[in-house]
């Protein structure tokens, strides 16, 4: 009944709505590919990158990628391919993908704009374009809580349209999915080919359809799950789960150094058996980890149910750049000195190593902190966009650590690629013989290093 009417598997048109961590890659992917993984048939695909960002189109158009992912290069040798902030260059599309960010807002909640803003973008185009042969399909990959798709980014779009969602009607329906993008920034062994995707459909010849889709460019395979609903569900809880292992070491990291046990020390110990699962203590950030448990109490709280565990772990995360801040206060004042006489140099802005995505950075967080006890602060990251940096935050950003300087205070904070000289020999070179190195990438050894 539906088979007839979704685009045609091997040679289609695919629109990716948002150009960012996610979505990048996803274009170059799908561009690059042209043999079916499934069953070695050639693929004919054409993909239109869209972004609302006209900066980052142009720069794209050029062979410059700002975040870093892709060499000048690659993105010029990559055919199939066109950039665009136009939406009207979206309406020979057959297959939508949206990867927009879904962040929160400043009391903790979902913040769905940008993605109403390309359900809408979708819901125009659809009802433009003259589907006489082939109906729609619209997969969103943002992480959401679960219904989002269906209750809200499906809405949107039959009311702008005009068309039906799932229908059987031949000239006035769209179809829609869920695939749950899975990508780790920054990290070269996790890379989109070689993550199992997860996938989902309105009804089956859609799942079946999408679930080819991906299978045809991912060499990790596929999963197949029953709804929408499971395929966000699964998603959102990735993300959760580790928040609340981070949270568990985060706290008994806090608690290890009242009783004056060395945290490095235990966590090596009780690795030894073979099912402990080891998470370091750290500051948790980003657009994924420190938000999605976030989309997940929400929606908990809108069906009257009390996350108990979900909020205390992200309680826990949130207060761990107030507590390193504490740290260093209190050491400040033990040894008698006055915080205005303290320089601190900081390596690393961004919320992780090898990423320069500074969203919900604790590390940011932190520095907004500093100038509060008139503490002078040097900040080097490699990675950070110093210009956004400075345009939006008014920070100044260095690539490498100033010759000559000397610091009582050294935060190792992220252990980039472009930090893996870094060693406790490297940074006495910037060190006063009393300066303190709070390591909080646990791979330094040695006096005067401290850890969460």
């Amino acid at each position: 009944m539906y088979k007839s009417k979704l685009p045609k598997l091997n040679k289609c048109t695919i629109g990716i709505i948002g150009l960012g961590y996610v979505g990048l890659p996803l274009a170059i992917k799908i561009a690059n590919q042209r043999t079916s993984l499934i069953n070695q048939k050639e693929l004919q695909r054409e993909v239109i990158g869209y972004d609302i960002d006209k900066v980052r189109v142009s720069e794209l158009n050029r062979g410059i990628d700002n975040k870093r992912i892709f060499s000048k290069e690659c993105l010029k040798n990559t055919k199939n391919i066109k950039f665009t902030n136009d939406k009207k260059s979206l309406q020979i599309v057959d297959v939508f993908i949206v990867t927009v960010p879904t962040p929160i807002n400043i009391d903790h909640n979902p913040d769905l704009y940008y993605l109403k803003e390309a359900s809408k973008i979708v819901g125009e185009i659809i009802k433009a374009k003259d589907y006489k042969k082939r109906n729609p399909i619209v997969i969103f990959e943002s992480t959401v809580y679960p219904g989002v798709t269906e209750e809200i980014c499906i809405p949107i779009i039959e009311k702008i349209s005009g068309k039906k969602f799932n229908s059987g009607e031949f000239l006035n329906s769209f179809y829609a999915g869920y695939s749950p993008e899975r990508i780790n920034p920054g990290d070269l062994n996790y890379t989109l080919d070689s993550i199992t995707k997860v996938t989902s459909g309105c009804n089956r010849p859609v799942l079946n359809w999408i679930d080819s889709f991906y299978g045809s460019f991912i060499s990790a395979g596929t999963f197949k799950v029953s709804s929408i609903k499971v395929a966000e569900a699964a998603k959102i809880i990735e993300n959760t789960q580790r928040d609340i292992n981070i949270a568990l070491v985060n706290e008994l990291a806090m608690l290890f150094k009242k009783l004056d046990i060395k945290t490095k020390e235990v966590l090596e110990a009780a690795n030894t058996k073979w099912n402990f699962q080891k998470y370091e203590p750290g500051l948790v950030g980003g657009h994924c980890i420190g938000v999605d448990p976030y989309y997940l109490t929400f929606k908990a709280k809108e069906v009257g149910f009390n996350t108990k565990l979900i909020s205390a772990g992200r309680s826990i995360n949130d207060y761990m750049y107030k507590y390193l801040l504490e740290q260093i206060i209190s050491l400040v004042e033990r040894r008698k000195k006055s915080l205005e006489s303290q320089k601190i140099l900081l390596l690393g802005l961004s919320y992780k190593s090898n990423c320069g995505d500074i969203r919900n950075s604790q590390l940011l967080t932190l520095v907004k902190s500093i100038p509060k006890y008139s503490m002078n602060i040097t900040i080097v990251d490699p990675l950070v966009n110093k210009d956004e940096v400075f345009k939006k935050l008014s920070l100044k950003t260095l690539d490498k650590i100033p010759k000559k300087n000397k610091y009582s205070i050294i935060i190792f904070a992220l252990y980039h690629e472009e930090f893996a000289k870094i060693t406790t020999k490297e940074l006495s070179k910037y060190s006063y013989k009393d300066t303190i190195i709070f390591d909080l990438t646990n791979t330094l050894s040695g006096e005067n290093i401290l850890n969460l």
